[in-house]
């Protein structure tokens, strides 16, 4: 999965490499064609600092995913590649604090992951653990890139973590004082949705370990 991954980034960055008819000119369809060449390259550089990664498997243990942690100025760059087993639509995607993926939890499937890594104790949209939605397509698969600043690259490295998938769409705790909870009946989100974006159950899980690059 990781040879699918690479291809895809680099089939992307060619596509802003050659997007533009006119290299001195920026427009919607590309970048500048030494800005993109310089994209390109960060690309290259950024695949040789990997600092951790997780196997994903779904909740009949299968692997079907892959997620990479890359080190690029003290921040992390995030690179997610699923070749199945993702239903359509977007999924709340996390970073969660216990590296322990057990599909036949007590409690439900990878629930020993614990809750998002958040040792800051802010609220949901803040947490350390919070990444962008994973969107997956139509065949199962789906790709994503991202670069987080709430973590850091020595915790992926060092703390027990663990990634997962959810199996519904992440609000990020963006409920207006316009709707009120059913639950505490007080307008806007509710202590739920304040800390898990109501993304539902778990569909995917991956220890994070350190990479041996």
């Amino acid at each position: 999965m990781k040879k699918y991954s690479a291809a895809i980034t680099f089939l992307a960055v060619i596509g802003l490499l050659f997007g533009c008819n006119n290299p001195n000119e920026t427009n919607e369809e590309g970048l500048p064609e030494e800005d993109a060449r310089e994209v390109l390259s960060n690309a290259s550089e950024i695949s040789k600092n990997g600092i951790a990664e997780a196997s994903m498997q779904n909740t009949d243990g299968s692997i079907i995913g892959n997620v990479q942690f890359y080190e690029k100025d003290k921040s992390v760059i995030m690179e997610a590649f699923f070749e199945q087993g993702v239903p359509g639509g977007f999924h709340g995607f996390h970073i969660h604090e216990t590296g322990l993926c057990e599909p036949n939890a007590e409690d439900g499937p990878f629930t020993t992951a614990g809750g998002h890594f958040n040792p800051e104790n802010t609220t949901h949209g803040s947490h350390a653990g919070d990444m962008p939605s994973l969107y997956g397509m139509e065949d199962g698969s789906a790709y994503l890139v991202s670069a987080l600043d709430q973590i850091q690259p020595h915790q992926l490295a060092n703390e027990d973590l663990a990634v997962i998938v959810h199996s519904g769409p992440d609000n990020f705790a963006n409920i207006p004082d316009r709707y009120t909870s059913k639950n505490s009946d007080q307008p806007g989100p509710d202590e739920e949705t304040l800390q898990t974006g109501d993304s539902g159950s778990r569909i995917s899980c991956g220890v994070i370990e350190a990479s041996n690059q």
